[in-house]
């Protein structure tokens, strides 16, 4: 006689939470959270869009998937732009924290690796990317398996690579250095007065020139700003200017046209120079004063990438803009410095 089946004892699966939940949910994702931070600090939809290299729309449907998982609205439509809820600012910091420890987790992860960096987000000032970047870049290629590289103003500052939006900067940022950050000098070069090479004075004077020429201003750095207004005023020219301009090579073209004159370093000119544009570069009269180029970086994170790209920099100032430094300008070669490996 056969014995009777045991009665099958059903195995209850554990219900699993909503947080388990949602690691499968539309709503609530690593990348929908970096969505919201990145939103909070662009401003705007079409901002954010444009910094995560998304559309629009999907910005959107990202935040109301969030905001739906959630059950509180983040973001108050009824002003335009957007602007944060009471709500979604409480979160924010939160939500900003999850974004630094997943980013921190996946640099932990590369760490020691032999293989290619997936990414490597650099923010590079914008005299260094126009001369020496390509140079560097070809040096450095094979470190990273993709590169993002923006020479904007606001991808040079300390505060970038502080927040992440950046993994290094090469800069030229003089504000007071924060203490998470390394910062690794390449370059110390002397600021010239730039002319048209058309203009001749027997004894060449900056009042002279300021009130022959307009002044053209480079760039959005309020600090070297100030330092060359009060360079200015010691020389008794008034900081006062006909145009701004937010790149070298616009600058540059107005004063060979002869529309005026302006303060750079070498670094910025050279590339004219060396094609025979109709500028000339003249000492800043009186005590040179300088500024310096450094790689930056998160002390204690990726160092060892920091130090490549500070080689690779030095090595292509080396070999592609001191010898036409020495040759068209001696004079500001003898006040450049070359710091680092391999100078």
């Amino acid at each position: 006689m056969a014995k009777p089946a045991k009665p099958r004892t059903k195995t209850k699966s554990a219900t699993p939470d909503r947080l388990a939940r949602a690691s499968s949910s539309a709503g609530l994702s690593i990348r929908a959270i970096e969505v919201f931070v990145v939103l909070a600090k662009a401003g705007t939809m079409v901002a954010a869009a444009e910094e995560l290299k998304l559309s629009q729309p999907a910005v959107s449907q990202m935040i109301a998937g969030l905001e739906q998982w959630l059950g509180r609205r983040l973001l108050d439509r009824s002003v335009r732009p957007p602007v944060l809820t009471l709500q979604g600012t409480a979160l924010l910091k939160h939500a900003a924290a999850i974004v630094d420890s997943v980013r921190q987790f996946q640099s932990a992860a590369r760490l020691g690796s032999a293989a290619p960096l997936p990414l490597l987000r650099i923010g590079i000032l914008n005299s260094f990317a126009t001369t020496m970047g390509p140079h560097v870049f070809n040096r450095l290629r094979n470190i990273a398996a993709e590169w993002s590289i923006d020479s904007g103003f606001h991808a040079t500052r300390f505060r970038t690579v502080l927040d992440r939006d950046f993994d290094f900067a090469i800069t030229a940022d003089e504000s007071a250095v924060p203490d998470e950050l390394k910062v690794s000098p390449i370059l110390s070069e002397p600021f010239l007065v730039i002319a048209p090479a058309a203009y001749r004075t027997g004894n060449f004077s900056l009042p002279k020139l300021a009130k022959d020429l307009d002044l053209i201003r480079f760039g959005r750095d309020a600090m070297l700003h100030s330092r060359l207004d009060h360079a200015l005023e010691r020389h008794g020219v008034a900081a006062q200017h006909r145009f701004h301009l937010d790149t070298t090579e616009g600058v540059l073209a107005m004063i060979a046209v002869g529309s005026g004159w302006t303060i750079l370093p070498p670094l910025a000119v050279i590339k004219a120079l060396m094609r025979g544009d109709a500028i000339r570069a003249l000492p800043f009269p009186g005590k040179p004063f300088h500024r310096t180029i450094n790689v930056v970086s998160l002390k204690n994170e990726r160092f060892d990438i920091a130090q490549q790209i500070r080689g690779a920099a030095v090595e292509a100032l080396k070999e592609h803009f001191l010898p036409p430094l020495r040759a068209l300008l001696p004079a500001a070669a003898a006040l450049t410095t070359l710091h680092g490996p391999g100078k």
